[in-house]
């Protein structure tokens, strides 16, 4: 018979049991908050990426609008252009009508009252044609102002992206912690994806640039002339002429404004090349009792940027009286559009802006509408130890060898890997969609882009599975390697 006493065996088993209670309910609160705390990090990441997403929509839409705008003022610039061309012709006319004048000796009375019409157009023709080019430039500057907009506003939206202190994911964090017992501990993280995304999909392809430019050339006035073949008018230089019997045909008339590398139609608008406009015909001036006398007139005005010199305004046939260009220097000053640089794409007095990336037609790659990252991280040690009287540390000492630690902060792993730093990942995507135009290719000239959440592996660098890293670039380490061993493990949860 054993000499010890049984009693008290029972209260050892119940402290043991009271232990094992106390820790699973700790665990139970610590896993609950922290589940808590994931879902509320989650939320201001979707926020973030919501917002990101959104902006950049409004962006885009607001990018097409202005590159419209801009077309107005490519219209417009060509408008004022033509109207310099077409009335240089009335120069051409009255040198056509004098050399007709010089070879028919019933019509010598004439040349009078035509160099008195020259006088009248002298008078007021050099304040006119350098105010026409003031309108051409200023109008350029409103052009290029918009242009610059554009740029502005996409600075600003790469910033609001890109996870620094600027940016949705910072002020969504910022107002998340307001009123926060630990207020450092929540943030955002960069991500520099999102910025590149916007990068890609506003480069490498010009083919709407192009559009701009040739929307511009669509205007009757501005692409071709619609004269009467049989002119005469009560003043002027056709009343002169009609005072005398004679009259003025235009034969095969025509004439237009663009943009090109010399005198001649065609050309890409949006390359380095001039602003041109000219008109040509056939004149034919015929004086009672002479032959019809017939020459070939032209005229026409070339603007290029400040640092080139070949501006010009000219018009034909010349006559030693009444010339045939703008005196001296006065083509350059007058026509002359603003700077180009740098000098490696000049000459060049296109009106430019904004393009979207036509040359990536990858369905896996969402034809490169760019999708947002929004980052948002909550550090646990900004707590400290004793923020939770749940999270319990301590150690177990159950044989005199052996030392074991519980620690239910869970900042690091049983490897002493620091997960300290909890992550959440929100997507947003700026898409493209037109009501009735389902199979129009994105954009930036029309104003119908939308915003959406997405999963995180909506396009192939987004999907690890596919061999995409753009999760596992944001995120970093430690997270990313356990992505990277969940997919291997075939997890499909990442959205």
């Amino acid at each position: 018979m054993s000499s010890r006493s049984p009693r008290g065996q029972s209260l050892i088993l119940m402290c043991i049991a009271l232990l094992f209670l106390v820790l699973m309910v700790c665990l139970t609160l610590s896993f609950s908050m922290k589940l808590r705390d994931k879902m509320e990090t989650q939320n201001v990441a979707d926020l973030a990426a919501y917002s990101g997403a959104v902006a950049t929509a409004r962006t885009f839409n607001s990018v097409a609008l202005m590159r419209r705008a801009q077309t107005g003022n490519l219209v417009a610039i060509s408008s004022v252009m033509s109207l310099i061309s077409w009335t240089s012709m009335v120069r051409a006319d009255l040198n056509s009508a004098r050399m007709a004048a010089h070879g028919c000796s019933a019509a010598a009375t004439t040349l009078e009252a035509l160099d008195e019409k020259n006088a009248e157009i002298e008078e007021r023709w050099h304040e006119l044609d350098a105010r026409a080019g003031v309108q051409a430039y200023n109008i350029q500057i409103l052009g290029n102002y918009l242009a610059y907009l554009q740029g502005k506003m996409f600075e600003e939206l790469q910033q609001s992206v890109s996870g620094g202190p600027e940016s949705f994911a910072a002020r969504m964090t910022a107002m998340a912690s307001e009123n926060s017992r630990f207020p450092g501990e929540l943030h955002a993280g960069p991500t520099p994806v999102s910025v590149g995304e916007l990068v890609h999909a506003t480069s490498g392809g010009n083919g709407h640039a192009m559009d701009m430019a040739m929307a511009s050339r669509g205007y009757g006035f501005i692409t071709r002339r619609q004269v009467d073949p049989s002119m005469n008018a009560p003043g002027g230089i056709l009343g002169a002429l009609g005072a005398a019997g004679a009259r003025l045909r235009v034969i095969e008339g025509g004439g237009s404004a663009y943009w090109g590398s010399e005198l001649g139609h065609g050309g890409r608008a949006d390359s380095t090349w001039f602003t041109f406009a000219e008109d040509h015909a056939t004149l034919e001036v015929t004086f009672p009792g002479c032959a019809p006398f017939r020459v070939t007139a032209t005229a026409g005005v070339r603007a290029t940027d400040k640092e080139d010199a070949s501006d010009d305004h000219w018009w034909t046939p010349a006559s030693s009286k009444l010339g045939q260009a703008d005196v001296g220097m006065e083509k350059q000053h007058r026509h002359t559009l603003m700077s180009c640089w740098p000098r490696q794409f000049c000459p060049n007095t296109f009106i430019g802006g904004m393009t979207y990336n036509t040359a990536d037609q990858e369905e896996a790659n969402l034809w490169a509408q760019p999708k947002n990252f929004a980052l948002v991280q909550r550090d646990y040690r900004a707590r400290g130890r004793n923020s939770a009287p749940w999270e319990l540390v301590f150690q177990l000492r159950f044989t005199p060898d052996s030392n074991s630690s519980f620690d239910s902060h869970g900042w690091n792993t049983a490897d002493g890997t620091d997960i300290s730093v909890q992550s959440a990942l929100g997507t947003g995507l700026a898409y493209y969609h037109r009501p009735g135009h389902w199979n129009e290719p994105p954009n930036l000239w029309n104003p119908f882009w939308r915003a959406t959440l997405v999963s995180a592996d909506v396009d192939a660098a987004g999907d690890p599975r596919r061999g995409g890293t753009d999760i596992a670039d944001t995120v970093g380490e430690p997270a990313a390697e356990a992505l990277r061993q969940l997919t291997l493990a075939g997890y499909k949860g990442v959205h």
